[in-house]
């Protein structure tokens, strides 16, 4: 009897080890698969073949539920697949499972500013801006003294039409570093786009400005960096001159106006000899003093007409330039 039970019970315990393998064995395998898909859904990501990513990842997160990182990489898939504006049944459903695969993405790992990034970018996309700017200060918090987060959030509320906001985000970057040249850059774009000439040319101002004070950048990257402030400040007293009608400003006003645009562009010019660009804008200013003086047009045609040939003859240099550079590198 007692040789029965010893038999026995190898048995049971033969059968429970096997049993244990077996488990462990279909678990392992398992994991492999799933790692396997992960993999695969990698390179289709890379490639940017976004639709077979998702099912890849969805497949290894069948296998392996514990496989944390593909919650994101679906949520990220299912952004660069849905289109913005497309009410269709197909679209939105992209739209609700990159919410809910980055929103289980975040409970596991809540203080990854990419899942948040990427959550407010889903939420932005999908018209839900209340959500996408609450994920959006999220991210802010991580970087606070980051340039990028300011601007980011700066083009969302410029987006919206949340313009007083924008403008807050852009004044909150240059706070971080009065004297940085491209806090100021960013903000006269913001105010040009907007038409608003004046706020637009004071900032560029500014710019050249905190350029010129600068005692430690290097010469040339200053000079080259002054020549394209200098530029930039022209093309807005251009652009102001050009959009401005004549019942609203004077041919004083305009002349003025025009005046600080041909100083400017003249200042570029001098520092970067080679630039093209500033010379066609000297002749776009001849048209409007025409506009402001048309007794002296046929005298302003003609210093047009200069402006124009010394831009054609630099810009056929730089391009001449540019092919002779392309050409070496083939030849090495």
């Amino acid at each position: 009897m007692k040789k029965l039970w010893s038999v026995l019970l190898i048995m049971f315990l033969t059968t429970l080890i096997i049993t244990s393998f077996t488990a462990c064995d279909k678990l392992k395998i398992s994991n492999l698969k799933a790692n396997k898909h992960f993999k695969t859904g990698n390179r289709y990501y890379g490639e940017e073949k976004f639709k077979k990513a998702i099912i890849e990842y969805e497949a290894a997160l069948q296998l392996n539920p514990n496989l944390k990182a593909a919650f994101y990489y679906i949520g990220s898939s299912c952004i660069m697949v849905y289109r913005p504006g497309d009410d269709s049944e197909k679209n939105m459903e992209y739209g609700r499972k990159a919410t809910d695969y980055l929103q289980k993405a975040l409970e596991l790992n809540p203080e990854n500013k990419d899942i948040l990034q990427a959550l407010g970018d889903i939420s932005d996309k999908m018209r839900n801006f209340d959500l996408a700017e609450k994920y959006y200060l999220q991210v802010q918090k991580f970087t606070p003294d980051d340039p990028v987060s300011y601007y980011n959030l700066a083009g969302f509320y410029n987006n919206n039409g949340k313009y007083d906001k924008a403008i807050e985000m852009y004044e909150k970057r240059i706070a971080l570093d009065p004297t940085d040249p491209e806090g100021y850059l960013y903000l006269a774009g913001f105010f040009q786009d907007k038409r608003k000439w004046d706020e637009a040319i004071q900032n560029h101002e500014l710019r050249i400005a905190k350029i010129s004070e600068n005692t430690t950048m290097e010469e040339k990257a200053k000079t080259d960096l002054l020549a394209d402030a200098y530029y930039r400040l022209g093309h807005v007293c251009w652009n102001k001159s050009y959009q401005t009608p004549t019942d609203i400003m004077g041919a004083v006003e305009r002349l003025q106006l025009v005046q600080k645009g041909f100083d400017a562009l003249t200042k570029s010019a001098e520092l970067s000899p080679n630039f093209p660009d500033p010379w066609i804008y000297m002749k776009l200013l001849y048209l409007q003093k025409i506009i402001a003086e048309p007794l002296k047009k046929a005298q302003y045609d003609k210093e047009a007409e200069r402006m124009l040939q010394k831009f054609q003859e630099l810009r056929k240099r730089k391009l001449a330039s540019e092919q002779f550079m392309k050409d070496l590198t083939k030849d090495k």
